[in-house]
């Protein structure tokens, strides 16, 4: 019988061949064992690829090879609700980027640089303010202290600081720093650093009341004994260093201690951007008090330092504490009326002794004679001595007038016990006639001396009487005295006070019309603008343009020595114009002073006619009617100065 046929289909089946496989997408490549032996499709997509150049000779029922998908898919997402937009995305396919990352919220350059400058100041200060702490050891806080203060001299890192209110919380770490001598000193220089800025220290109550208690502290040597000389000469030479990387004009880097950097830093915050509560904190917290004493400390030192050192230790201590008085009591009547009551007037009575002093000092460091020069332009070896002293004396004296003026303005009582302290109006009136010849021209400050002494005598019936029967010379300057102009209108030795105050006003006021006529004169010879040669205009396809010619040598010497007489000319116009400024305020003051005296006395109205020209107040009038235009164009309408001179002019117009 024949085998069954089952056995063949079974080796059939198993010696069959392996099926080719038809793959249409040519851009996935299996792998090499998956592919059939005989490429089959290969060639097809060849003839396809080239069927748009060469026509297809070949079975058109072969399949084609489709397009390729793109690479990036752009879609679109319609929004369903109103208030949606559209939102349009690319998308890119897994098979065509197998390895990419997608980061998400990225955030621009300068925010992440931002971000590492506020981590860095961050980590800045917990790690400094760790070091700050009471339970850390006393060369560990030191440490601390100089760094932060290393790091404040920074302006970037002082910024970050405020931004962050972080002053008051360091300040406040170191509350106790009064009691270790080292680390007071430490955190004086911090305080001094932190107020070089313009902008204000944002200090509290706490770091106020700190600023003064380390005001309070002196060098003491029986203290100093009990610390490591070397650490602190050591902490004193790193202080020193980073002193001189800020403003320090009037630090003595030589001299470096607690109260004087505590000063410097009140000095500076009390210029100019003191606010109501600093002014009434401080004198609530006792440092007016403190300041006051320092003051006749270092009065009472003036008349006993014969070596010039100490003397301009003494002379620059009490100008510092004199100039924070200034800045406290400017617009402040709490701070006036407590300074003018303070241990029965005790500001008053040493402003009084100092400037009595200043005034014979001034007069033996004369500064408007040192003009003499070697001849390389070095002062000679005993004008900076000369200098240095005399500037002392003359910063100290414009401190005194400056505080007398704020405890006497629009105050009966101030004036009253200023004009109490024996000889102080007579030195007032020699800072005005005599004291400016020892000054430079542009340092003088007989202009202070005339408001105090307008103040001293508008409330006052006691100083006008004691100033109209005192006895001086006449003004340094005035021809009336030196022998110039008419021999009937001179002047020799001692003179009334109103007359010496009349010849000062006429002096002025005739100096101010001669230089406004000198100027007007300036004006007027002044060349007339000449029409600019120096090219001409072109019209050039259609437009018109200005075409410069060539300038020859001489054309350009010529020009440049114009350009410098004008400047010249513009310069002596300035010189003269402030010339005329300077003396019509100083007959302004002048004349006021004068209209003050007169006030309620007919006698003293009969005393300042009998010098006048022709016995006529009408010049005095118009020079303070002038003076009062320009306060009414530079000051606030409304002003107690302003109605003081409108109260004269009226009084003098009736007169």
């Amino acid at each position: 019988m024949p085998e069954p046929e089952t056995g063949f289909c079974l080796m059939d089946k198993c010696s069959s061949p392996t099926k080719a496989v038809y793959n249409a997408r040519h851009w996935n490549h299996p792998d090499s064992e998956e592919l059939p032996g005989p490429p089959v499709v290969k060639p097809q997509s060849v003839t396809v690829r080239l069927s748009s150049k060469e026509p297809n000779q070949k079975d058109d029922g072969v399949f084609k090879a489709p397009a390729p998908p793109p690479k990036v898919i752009k879609t679109v997402t319609i929004p369903t609700q109103p208030y949606q937009d559209i939102v349009t995305a690319l998308k890119c396919r897994k098979e065509d980027k197998e390895l990419y990352t997608v980061v998400q919220h990225v955030k621009h350059f300068n925010d992440v640089v931002e971000f590492g400058e506020n981590q860095e100041f961050t980590d800045d200060i917990e790690y400094l303010l760790s070091g700050l702490k009471s339970t850390q050891p006393l060369n560990t806080r030191c440490l601390s202290v100089i760094s932060l203060a290393t790091k404040c001299a920074m302006p970037s890192f002082r910024m970050h600081l405020r931004a962050h209110g972080m002053v008051a919380m360091v300040f406040k770490t170191l509350d106790d720093s009064q009691h270790h001598q080292n680390l007071s000193l430490c955190t004086a220089a911090l305080m001094y650093i932190l107020s070089r800025d313009r902008l204000n220290m944002d200090l509290d109550r706490a770091s106020l009341d700190l600023m003064i208690r380390l005001l309070e502290l002196e060098q003491d040597a029986s203290s100093a004994k009990l610390l490591n000389e070397k650490d602190m000469n050591k902490i004193k030479e790193k202080i020193r260093r980073l002193c001189e990387t800020v403003h320090n004009k009037h630090l003595d880097l030589e001299n470096i201690t607690t109260g004087h950097l505590a000063m410097e830093t009140l000095l500076s915050l009390t210029s100019k951007r003191a606010g109501d509560w600093f002014k009434e904190e401080l004198r609530l917290l006792g440092g007016l008090d403190h300041i006051v004493d320092k003051v006749k400390e270092c009065v009472d030192h003036l008349s006993g330092d014969e070596d010039e050192e100490k003397l301009v230790a003494s002379l620059w201590g009490a100008e510092r504490c004199l100039r924070v008085l200034e800045s406290v009591t400017v617009h402040n009547p709490e701070n006036q009326s407590y300074l003018i009551a303070y241990k029965d007037s005790q500001l008053i009575v040493s402003s009084a002794k100092a400037l009595q002093h200043c005034e014979e000092l001034i007069q033996q460091y004369n500064r408007a004679e040192n003009s003499i020069c070697l001849p390389d332009n070095k002062p000679l070896p005993h004008q900076n001595v000369t200098n240095h002293v005399g500037k002392a004396v003359e910063d100290c004296m414009r401190a005194i007038i400056g505080v007398l003026l704020n405890l006497t303005n629009d105050n009966e009582w101030g004036s009253t016990k200023t004009g109490e302290q024996d000889g102080l109006i007579g030195t007032a009136m020699n800072c005005v006639l005599q004291v400016p010849k020892y000054l430079p021209q542009e340092q003088r400050f007989d202009i202070r001396g005339l408001g105090l002494l307008i103040n001293l005598v508008e409330y006052s019936a006691r100083n006008r009487h004691c100033l109209v029967n005192m006895e001086t010379s006449c003004s340094f300057d005035s021809s009336f005295c030196s022998g110039e102009g008419d021999d009937s209108l001179r002047i020799a030795g001692q003179v009334h006070a109103v007359q010496a105050l009349v010849q000062l006003f006429l002096e002025r006021e005739r100096a101010a019309q001669l230089a406004e006529s000198k100027t007007d004169e300036l004006i007027k010879d002044a060349p007339t603008t000449q029409h600019d040669k120096s090219g001409e205009w072109q019209e050039t396809s259609g437009e018109i343009q200005w075409v410069s010619t060539e300038k020859t040598d001489g054309t350009e010497e010529k020009h440049k020595k114009e350009e410098d007489d004008e400047e010249l000319d513009l310069n002596k116009a300035l010189q003269h114009a402030g010339k005329h400024m300077e003396d019509c305020i100083v007959a302004s003051y002048t004349a006021l002073l004068l209209g003050c005296l007169c006030q309620e006395s007919p006698i003293n109205v009969t005393t300042v006619r009998e010098y006048l020209p022709e016995g006529d107040f009408s010049i005095m009038t118009e020079m303070l009617k002038k003076f009062l235009s320009f306060m009414n164009l530079t000051c606030a309408v409304g002003t107690t100065g302003q109605k003081s001179i409108s109260r004269v002019i009226e009084y003098l117009e009736h007169c």
